[in-house]
């Protein structure tokens, strides 16, 4: 792993982010159905399009009792390259598609925040965290990486699915890499390439949403950081990194 006090660039390009998404986990006082129904009213105008999800299909008391299912949202909201979900426990943010770039969408997750803790629906925050999922479709991204898996001292490269945490600063990067991969965008495109994916999370608990900003800032400076310390520098460079 690269220095920390390495330099960061502030873009690349071609950008591999296809989603970028920003989430929290908590608990609350109202029915589930109750939080939904009070997120709907106040951001219909601006997320118009509307969507179950395929859990309501379940029982309620197999979606409540299951550890597993008990986060997954429930409804989506949605308009243009950005999508809302609520579960009883669980709402989050999202950037699909083509990334705006983080100085732009940090300004959205602020005002999105700041209505959801106007709305005073979140007893207490469980987790915080900020993934982004980065694909590269032609290339096999651990060929380019300064990540080194191993066996009988011969590098592994191919055919590799790797999920790992790295205790980071207070956080904890859920990383996965995987050689080749199909996955679905939450726009529902069929993507297939390399794949790097880091959920960057944070367990500092509150009664509302008004460390938000802090928490989110580092949380994606330590995705960031990570990212980038998995990349070969001649990789980069071909990347044409802006600081």
């Amino acid at each position: 792993m690269k220095n920390e006090s390495m330099k960061l660039p502030k873009k690349i390009t071609p950008c591999p982010i296809v989603e970028a998404l920003v989430e929290v986990r908590f608990e609350s006082d109202l029915p589930g159905e109750a939080i939904f129904g009070i997120i709907y009213n106040a951001f219909q105008k601006e997320f118009p399009k509307f969507d179950k999800l395929p859990i309501l299909e379940l029982p309620d008391q197999i979606r409540s009792n299951d550890p597993n299912l008990k986060y997954l949202p429930h409804y989506k909201l949605s308009v243009g390259d950005y999508i809302i979900q609520v579960g009883p426990k669980v709402f989050s943010f999202s950037n699909i598609n083509e990334y705006v770039g983080w100085e732009v969408f940090y300004k959205e997750i602020s005002l999105i925040f700041k209505k959801i803790n106007e709305l005073r629906i979140i007893k207490e925050t469980q987790t915080w965290s900020f993934r982004c999922i980065n694909i590269f479709p032609e290339i096999n991204i651990f060929e380019k990486s300064d990540l080194n898996i191993t066996l009988k001292k011969n590098r592994l490269e191919k055919d590799i699915n790797l999920l790992i945490n790295l205790p980071s600063n207070g956080f904890v990067n859920v990383l996965r890499m995987v050689s080749f991969a199909e996955l679905v965008s939450g726009s529902g495109k069929l993507l297939r390439g390399s794949v790097i994916d880091i959920d960057t999370k944070s367990s500092e608990k509150s009664s509302d949403c008004s460390d938000m900003e802090r928490i989110i800032s580092a949380a994606h400076l330590e995705e960031k950081k990570l990212f980038f310390s998995l990349l070969e520098d001649e990789y980069i460079k071909s990347l044409k990194p802006e600081y």
